[in-house]
């Protein structure tokens, strides 16, 4: 059975090892904390079976704007409408709040999240040269809600 939660401090663990597995990143702890204590509404758990497979973590960016930080679902459950179950949950927390727009960075090479992001409603606006820590180029993406 697929549930999505709010993140809680106590999930720091789970959601570390879905961003290595799905992401291939490692961050401190305290990333994930910071993110929960400026937005606890922007970070949400998807599970299967109890067990974490994915998430979602934005924070707000400006008076109307929500920014998405990270989403991640375990490969193996990719391909299901997980990643779009999140997305829907955090449309539906930005327009209770009064945010009219998203936007969100992600690797010019993950072809496979641009694709997903664009059958999302999102548009490419612009680059940012060496983003990610291994020096890659990012997309920055945006999407604005209709209520």
């Amino acid at each position: 059975m697929i549930v999505i939660r709010p993140f809680s401090p106590t999930d720091v663990s789970a959601v570390m090892a879905v961003v290595k597995q799905s992401l291939g990143e490692t961050y401190p702890p305290s990333l994930y904390l910071t993110v929960y204590n400026l937005w606890s509404d922007g970070f949400q758990l998807l599970l299967h079976d109890g067990r974490i497979v994915g998430f979602l973590a934005a924070v707000p960016s400006g008076t109307k704007v929500a920014r998405i930080l990270m989403l991640a679902v375990l490969p193996e459950f990719r391909g299901r409408t997980l990643g779009k179950k999140l997305m829907n949950r955090l449309y539906g927390i930005c327009l209770e709040r009064g945010l009219d727009s998203i936007i969100l960075e992600v690797r010019k090479s993950n072809k496979e999240a641009v694709v997903f992001y664009e059958h999302e409603g999102f548009s490419v606006y612009g680059e940012i040269k060496n983003f990610y820590s291994n020096g890659e180029d990012a997309f920055k993406m945006m999407k604005v809600l209709q209520s």
